[in-house]
């Protein structure tokens, strides 16, 4: 029986691009209203009593006070903002709009915190049903107030916020029509202001047994202090000019994908690309203004094309250059091993009660006929899944039709390796691939002295879940079928690796391997994984609203992307967000080493990870890198960050120890 790659799954479409643009306020609204069922599994609680709130009850209702005084004045001003044409209306219309749903969030909160009586009030309830939200605000009374979690967006509110949205307001305020620069910023701010919104009712309804609830002196953070290693890459003030010489290329990358917006000519683009590509890079100040414009109006294919820029082939040339020589890098085309997972079978075991439970279904092999003697598996085909094997070794593809030919050129390796590492590319599930993650994977594979077996899934939002975690599975099931016959290499010990949404796709694969008995991996690796993508409130994920890698537009953008799937259970599935999985599985997890950058708006995601996985006393440790963001393991590249070399051995000492 053959399965081709296309008929995964019933779901895919060429042109399928449901996102939304930004300033249509729509786009995060779909990605909170699947995430409102979110729920976190109760096999084992943490007991703790909140004992030491950091903010009284009195100075939260104060601060909510002043934040409303603030927005009141506001509103007030942009109400009075004249606009020449409908374009500018809707764009101050929009954030008006949303200021006023901040403001109606932040009165709830006023009442919940000055109403001492146990039961809702008469203007509570009024309130609430004014609120109107995908999420809603749960809590009935003041102690259902998670004081703590709202303090990291009053912070955010009062010190950085609120005072640039006055300055751009006075800077205006004798002439209060709507200027192009003016519509420019508000069209950011209202972006901004969004992702408030929704992170709002979930901050304040948030369980204060949550780890980023407690104390930082409470036991179970005392436990995760335990394992983590925080490091310096040296002075902060040279890192933050490294960082900002390297991330000069993606705002260029922004805008020249929002210069191109405005023209559907191929030649238009190409000329535009040609002319404005100097400019950005000689004006720093250019370049940041065409990002902020890009990322205020993003829909998932522009987003797809300012991502996917180290992809283009002049880009990729260029980064090549850099890249050490390794002897073996070949690609290799495969189709579906086992029974495909699909978004109905997962729907259907979800409704059971076992998705996420140790099965004792045995696991349904096809397309065996073709792969024991597949003729075609290294001809490019995009019908199937691809994977890249990179190794320091000559490798001849055993029993193929092109190894008689090769064995004149290729002097054979007669070693068989045992020992393997599988990766799994970042991108937010939506851009990239295996070749410009080579980065870092040759230098490990060169200095390892060990196979890695790339995946190049299938991207969202065309394929959404679960067609990129299928893509991998099916790539692990013939690494452990068929690389022996095919390369000579033996997998008895396997690494598996990821970063960012290459991150979430490993740890779900770690759990597909627990759920079906098949051989689990030795070890796990993860850098900045996003293991839970619901979109549920987490201090860093403020981090967001000022990063210029993963920005809450993109955060957006990719989240929706993924869960593209109208049937997909984005707030319950654990295979989507594998933070969730039960601890059935996660008590049978290897030895997992997590990395991350303390300014990444994942950063919370590895702690609540290895903080689950030391509940059921699993073998973790976390390493964080001081004044690092979001996917730095990409910026080892010409004219990238040379501080990342000790990132990229830190995660070579990794490998290092759990393959030994």
């Amino acid at each position: 029986m053959q399965f081709p790659k296309t008929h995964l799954n019933d779901f895919i479409s060429s042109d399928y691009d449901r996102t939304s643009e930004i300033d249509d306020y729509t786009l995060f609204n779909n990605v909170c209203y699947k995430s409102s069922q979110a729920q976190v599994p109760t096999e084992i609680q943490i007991q703790i009593r909140n004992s030491d709130q950091c903010q009284s009850q009195e100075q939260c209702l104060q601060a909510t006070r002043d934040i409303l005084d603030q927005l009141n004045h506001i509103i007030k001003i942009l109400k009075t903002v004249k606009c020449e044409s409908e374009t500018k209306y809707r764009i101050f219309n929009n954030a008006n709009r949303h200021f006023f749903i901040l403001l109606k969030g932040l009165q709830i909160v006023d009442e919940l915190l000055s109403n001492c009586k146990e039961q809702e009030s008469k203007i509570l309830l009024e309130l609430k049903q004014n609120y109107l939200q995908e999420r809603s605000i749960k809590a009935l009374k003041a102690d259902d107030v998670n004081i703590r979690m709202l303090q990291v967006p009053y912070h955010y509110l009062q010190t950085e916020f609120l005072p640039k949205m006055q300055q751009q307001l006075k800077l205006h305020e004798q002439h209060m029509f709507a200027s192009q620069s003016l519509t420019d910023e508000i069209k950011v701010f209202g972006t901004e202001i969004l992702m408030l919104n929704l992170i709002m009712p979930s901050a304040i309804d948030t369980d204060k047994n949550d780890i980023m609830s407690l104390s930082s002196t409470h036991p179970v953070w005392k436990k995760l202090e335990c394992i983590t290693t925080r490091k310096s890459l040296g002075d902060p003030e040279q890192i933050r000019q490294s960082f900002d010489k390297f991330v000069q290329s993606v705002m260029v990358g922004h805008a020249l994908v929002n210069d191109c917006k405005k023209t559907t000519s191929k030649w238009g683009k190409i000329f535009s690309v040609s002319l404005n590509s100097m400019y950005y890079f000689l004006s720093r100040s250019a370049a940041e203004k065409g990002m902020k414009d890009h990322m205020s109006q993003l829909k998932a294919d522009t987003a797809y094309q300012a991502m996917n820029f180290i992809e283009l082939p002049g880009v990729k040339h260029l980064i090549n250059l850099g890249l050490p020589k390794i002897s073996t890098n070949i690609k290799f085309y495969i189709l579906p091993v086992v029974l495909p997972l699909t978004i109905q079978e997962a729907n259907s075991q979800i409704r059971q009660g076992i998705y996420d439970q140790i099965s004792n279904q045995p696991i349904e092999y096809v397309n065996q006929e073709i792969h024991r003697d597949d003729k075609f598996l290294f001809i490019k085909n995009k019908a199937r899944i691809r994977i890249r094997l990179l190794y320091n070794q000559h490798v001849v593809e055993q029993d193929n039709i092109f190894s008689f030919l090769k064995s004149f050129f290729v002097k054979q390796n007669n070693t068989i390796e045992d020992k393997i590492i599988i990766h799994i590319h970042g991108g937010g599930f939506i851009s990239q691939s295996s070749s410009s993650h080579q980065c870092y994977t040759r230098e490990w594979s060169i200095n390892l002295n060990v196979p890695i077996f790339s995946i190049d899934y299938s991207l969202a939002p065309k394929y959404p879940y679960p067609i990129p975690l299928d893509d991998c599975w099916q790539a692990y099931n013939w690494i452990l079928n068929y690389s022996e016959k095919t390369f000579g290499i033996v997998p008895n010990k396997i690494i598996v690796t990821g970063d960012s949404a290459g991150g979430n796709l490993a740890t779900a694969l770690v759990g597909l391997t627990i759920k079906y008995k098949l051989q689990i991996p030795n070890g796990l690796i993860l850098n900045y994984p996003a293991v839970d993508i619901r979109f549920q409130y987490t201090p860093s994920y403020l981090k967001s609203i000022n990063d210029k890698i993963l920005s809450h537009t993109i955060l957006g953008i990719c989240i929706e992307s993924y869960s593209a799937h109208p049937d997909s259970q984005l707030g319950i599935d654990p295979f989507m967000s594998p933070l969730l999985l039960s601890y059935d599985i996660l008590k049978q997890f290897p030895p997992t080493r997590l990395f991350c950058g303390d300014q990444d708006p994942l950063y919370d995601q590895v702690f609540r990870l290895a903080q689950r996985l030391q509940v059921v006393q699993r073998d973790v440790k976390i390493t964080t890198y001081e004044n690092l963001s979001h996917g730095y393991l990409n910026y080892n590249t010409i004219k990238g960050m040379s501080e990342i070399k000790q990132c990229i051995l830190d995660n070579q000492d990794a490998f290092f120890e759990l393959l030994n």
